[in-house]
């Protein structure tokens, strides 16, 4: 399910924003294993005011599969979470892979205080997921709102071994390398108008578009160059746009 569609919803300003519309996949989980179970709570709170982030994407996997590599092209589904916020693809892929224990995808969207989107929407999520002991990494990732294929990733970190044990990360800001940075209301998803409160003419759009794709790699992203419709200052892309905690709770 992509950004177009928007059941349930939320009001912000004129325009009706969906929660759930991000993820299309709620907080169901896919477990790989009937083994031994070990739960974690994870707390992902968005660092970057003019970057709204979609629900987090949460995998628990062990050391031989990851969701992305940098220098490497994007997978379908990595392209599908970065380009239009829709993590269905990657979720498919990720649940039928045997190194995969879990995937759960958040509830809403998180953004950052100081724009019109947090009268609506919190500035963090917290997301519990559950899975055979032998899972011993989590990755998250996010979809950078305002951006054309910018994501918040923390990708193949080791896990709290012990219950009460908790860990940080900060999430890093890549670039797909998959479509154009146009940076052009017109490419980008609709919510970042409504969030941000910068808009313009163009409604925007929920899914790719072929005369943009750029076939690079993963990347670091380059940053917010203020180029079209976004403002190099209001929508800044932080080096580091959200702060993960994981927390062992059993």
């Amino acid at each position: 399910m992509d950004l177009k569609r928007r059941i349930p919803a939320l009001a912000i300003g004129s325009t009706v924003l969906a929660a759930a519309a991000f993820s299309g996949i709620g907080a169901a989980a896919a477990a790989q294993s009937n083994g031994p179970e070990a739960t974690y709570r994870v707390t992902v709170t968005n660092l970057a005011p003019g970057q709204p982030l979609t629900p987090p994407l949460v995998v628990l996997h062990n050391n031989k599969t990851s969701i992305v590599e940098a220098g490497a092209p994007a997978s379908e589904g990595l392209q599908q979470l970065a380009e239009n916020g829709n993590p269905a693809v990657l979720v498919d892929a990720l649940s039928a892979d045997g190194n995969v224990a879990a995937v759960v995808v958040g509830e809403h969207p998180i953004v950052s205080g100081g724009i019109p989107g947090a009268a609506e929407v919190p500035s963090f999520a917290t997301i519990e997921v559950s899975a055979d002991r032998k899972a011993n990494r989590i990755s998250i990732a996010s979809m950078l709102i305002c951006s054309n294929d910018g994501f918040s990733v923390v990708h193949d970190q080791k896990l709290p071994r012990k219950v009460g044990q908790s860990v940080a990360f900060y999430a890093e800001a890549y670039d797909a390398g998959t479509e154009l940075n146009t940076e052009s209301f017109a490419d980008l998803v609709p919510p970042c108008q409504a969030l941000v409160g910068v808009s313009g003419e163009a409604e925007g759009a929920g899914a790719s578009n072929p005369e943009l794709a750029e076939g690079g790699v993963v990347s670091p992203h380059p940053g917010t160059a203020g180029s079209a419709d976004l403002d190099a200052m209001v929508h800044a892309m932080a080096a580091n746009p959200a702060l993960i905690v994981v927390e062992r709770i059993s």
